[in-house]
């Protein structure tokens, strides 16, 4: 009977050791999984961030080189886009990328001497409140024809997740004036991202 005891504990605590072991495993193995399940799960979404409002002055002659359009800051939080867009299910710890998807320039004040049509190309940089270093997001190349409105979709688009970790984007806007223009112009410039 003794003996019998003895194999018995012997037994119950290899099986325990066992247990433990499986047990374990499987916390790892869930804990890959679970990840796995959530890019998988995450479907990704469309965001706009905060538009900016460009006031480019009159300029009465043709630069030979671009000039700097300004600095412009907008806020932009990406953890609560991320949960708005899923209701609440997923945030910014679950995303993997943020790309640009589309960005659209448009004059609120064009006329048929003072539109689109007066700049060659516009070219649009992003920085941040986590990220100072520039971001090259897009050259524009407007058309030789009256335009009020563009919208581009970059080729393709740096990779910003490192730049929305915090609240404050900033647009640093650059330009190159085809024709002069005779008035101020007000353009806006949406951009659209991926989030995945």
């Amino acid at each position: 009977m003794f003996v019998e005891t003895i194999n018995l504990k012997k037994t119950t605590l290899f099986m325990r050791r066992v247990l433990i072991a499986i047990v374990s495993l499987l916390f790892v193995a869930a804990s890959f999984s679970c990840k796995k399940v959530i890019k998988k799960a995450f479907p990704g979404v469309d965001a706009v961030i905060p538009d900016v409002t460009i006031t480019v002055p009159a300029i009465p002659f043709v630069f030979p080189t671009e000039s700097s359009l300004g600095n412009y800051p907008a806020s932009f939080n990406l953890d609560s886009t991320v949960k708005i867009n899923t209701s609440g299910v997923f945030g910014a710890s679950d995303i993997t990328s943020v790309k640009v998807k589309s960005i659209t320039i448009t004059l609120t004040n064009p006329d048929p001497l003072n539109n689109l049509q007066n700049f060659e190309y516009a070219r649009l940089q992003l920085t941040s409140n986590t990220n100072s270093t520039p971001a090259n997001i897009t050259t524009i190349n407007f058309p030789d024809v009256y335009a009020s409105t563009i919208t581009d979709t970059p080729a393709s688009s740096p990779e910003l997740i490192s730049y929305l970790g915090g609240n404050q984007i900033f647009y640093n806007v650059f330009g190159k004036l085809r024709r002069v223009t005779t008035k101020s112009l007000t353009m806006t410039v949406s951009v659209k991202v991926r989030i995945e």
